[in-house]
């Protein structure tokens, strides 16, 4: 038997096994869904599909205020993954989005902006009592998170608070010791998550569910903390990946906040403003893969791993379904993709324009988008297309809506790319990659950092005389920071970096110590924090503006030393370079 979905028109099965009652319980130890074809959040319309059960959680979901000086356009996607989940499992799902609730550009003291986030959760906790609070988020959010967390559990000593997010799965026995929080979620949320609410609604032990870290009461008043280890991950395509819901956005303020703040092609010029929308278009954003092919050995600056060390891709037609939807519930005419790495296999690529191309000619969906991609994966199939007679990866997106290729570039010196192992690009790859998509895209949107173990004033040099040659302004100069989870931040300890940050003074951290660091944590580009040359912090400040002005790069509003702008860039223009 056969039915149709009221948005799509698509035939579904409906014979199909009868899923169990919970969405972990769908998968077996490897992480493949043995009822694929089961029902699933993704339109929302579809989730009338999961009636709230009577025992069901009161679940908030709080997301923190990011980038306070901009407008609100970056998504919580992933914890929007994990409240569809909840609200499968038959759970009450609220939110709380303070980064949402602020509307635009927040010009308060500290102090200020303090007062405002409690009074919103007391405004919240007026009419709705959770039963769970959950929060996520990444590590520069920790001093906000702390807070909020710290005041929730004030408020309502008895609810359990789950950490999930980047800031969890980095360092989780860190966070569930360092916080008022009661369990930390480790790397992928949607089953963990299942789960452990499976557990609490029941109000059963934690013990053997994996994936969370959690504060354990051995004896009244006495606790330990405990690890369960990580959970297998999803699979890729139809056995894992397309098989999860989409995310629950009915439960953000989508319409009224984010698709008119948009993030990446729409907003590359005023992003380190304001980021106020310069245009008429909607925007919204989604994922296509999770992971990076480069985890499992990570540039070191880099916390590829935070969603496992496998990189598994959706379906291209799972994708573009979504697409469609976006586009007609939202009226989205650009799409952002978030996946760490865009377009990383050439045949999963080229199948995925193909599907886009199908749509258009069905349906007549036409938008545009753009995402992350690499420079040596992009030259790689430059040169391979010219070989095989066919467009190469570029051309293909450009013919389908592709607008925008976000590559970390990070540097062009040989010295540095060694250094913090970017395997795969060179020199003489950027340069093809960039120069193929200016000609293809119209411009490139490249990022460089400063101050990597090796750095020069004659590897900035380097930097700087390649983007020359191939006509490049970048988007934004940062300065290299350590951030739990990768190889710069076991560097950063071993040289006692992280108390340098916040002391001044070279030296062991402790727990104390780090948590300090954590708090000062803001943009990588507004602070010299974890320089790892022989160079003094002062002249990496010099050399970034140097190559800023060289290259009439955009982040100058939203990096140290604005005021004395001038003064550095004389200062570093005048060295011997």
């Amino acid at each position: 038997m056969t039915t149709k979905t009221k948005e799509n028109d698509a035939f579904v099965n409906i014979n199909v096994p009868k899923a169990p009652e919970r969405f972990y319980q769908r998968f077996n130890a490897l992480g493949g869904n043995e009822f694929p074809e089961a029902p699933r959040i993704t339109t929302d319309d579809s989730e009338g599909l999961f009636p709230l059960r009577n025992k069901g959680l009161k679940v908030l979901m709080i997301n923190a205020p990011i980038r306070e000086w901009s407008y609100p356009n970056i998504f919580p996607l992933g914890q929007a993954y994990v409240c569809s989940v909840a609200a499968m499992d038959g759970h009450y799902v609220e939110t709380l989005d303070l980064n949402a609730l602020r509307k635009e550009p927040m010009d308060k003291t500290p102090e200020e902006m303090s007062k405002w986030v409690e009074a919103k959760i007391d405004e919240k906790f007026n009419h709705y009592h959770p039963d769970v609070i959950m929060i996520g988020g990444i590590i520069p959010q920790y001093a906000r998170i702390k807070q909020i967390t710290t005041y929730c559990k004030k408020v309502f000593p008895e609810i359990p608070i789950v950490l999930g997010g980047g800031i969890s799965s980095c360092m989780p026995e860190f966070m569930v010791k360092m916080l008022p929080i009661d369990i930390a979620v480790n790397k992928e949320g949607e089953m963990t998550t299942s789960e452990l609410l499976h557990r609490l609604e029941e109000g059963v032990s934690l013990e053997g569910c994996a994936g969370v870290v959690y504060k354990h009461e051995i004896k009244k008043g006495e606790w330990e903390i405990r690890n369960n280890g990580e959970r297998t991950g999803f699979k890729t395509r139809w056995d894992g990946l397309d098989t999860l819901p989409w995310p629950l956005r009915s439960r953000f303020a989508i319409d009224e906040i984010y698709k008119q703040n948009p993030l990446g092609h729409l907003n590359w010029e005023n992003k380190w403003s304001d980021g106020k929308s310069t245009c008429d278009t909607y925007s919204v954003e989604l994922l296509a893969s999770r992971g990076c092919p480069y985890a499992a050995k990570a540039c070191d600056y880099c916390y590829a791993s935070y969603l496992g060390k496998t990189y598994r891709l959706r379906s291209p037609q799972e994708i573009v379904d979504e697409m469609q939807y976006l586009h007609d519930r939202y009226d989205a005419g650009y799409m952002h993709f978030l996946d760490d790495l865009l377009f990383t296999d050439y045949r999963w690529a080229m199948e995925f324009c193909e599907a886009l191309k199908n749509q258009r000619k069905k349906t007549g969906l036409d938008v545009t988008w753009g995402g992350a991609c690499r420079t040596n994966i992009i030259a790689d199939d430059v040169v391979r297309a010219k070989k095989q007679g066919r467009p190469n990866i570029l051309e293909l997106g450009r013919e389908v809506g592709m607008r925008q290729a976000g590559y970390g570039v990070e540097t062009a010196s040989p010295t540095i790319l060694k250094s913090i192992d970017k395997s795969g690009q060179t020199q003489e790859k950027i340069k093809i990659a960039v120069r193929e998509t200016q000609r293809v895209l119209g411009y490139a949107d490249c990022s460089f950092m400063i101050g990597s173990p090796g750095e020069t004033r004659q590897t900035v040099a380097e930097t700087v005389e390649v983007c020359k040659e191939i006509g490049l302004k970048p988007e934004v100069f940062f300065f290299v920071t350590a951030y739990p989870g990768t190889s710069f931040w076991d560097l950063a300890m071993e040289k006692g970096l992280i108390t340098k940050a916040v002391t001044g003074v070279v030296a062991p951290a402790d727990d104390d110590m780090v948590e300090q660091y954590f708090l000062r944590l803001g943009e990588q580009g507004d602070a010299v924090r974890t320089n790892f040359s022989d160079l003094p912090d002062e002249e990496i400040v010099e050399l970034s503006w140097w190559a800023i002005n060289e290259l009439g790069a955009q982040n100058t509003k939203r990096h140290p030393g604005r005021k004395d702008k001038e003064t550095a860039v004389r200062g570093a223009s005048t060295a011997n370079l």
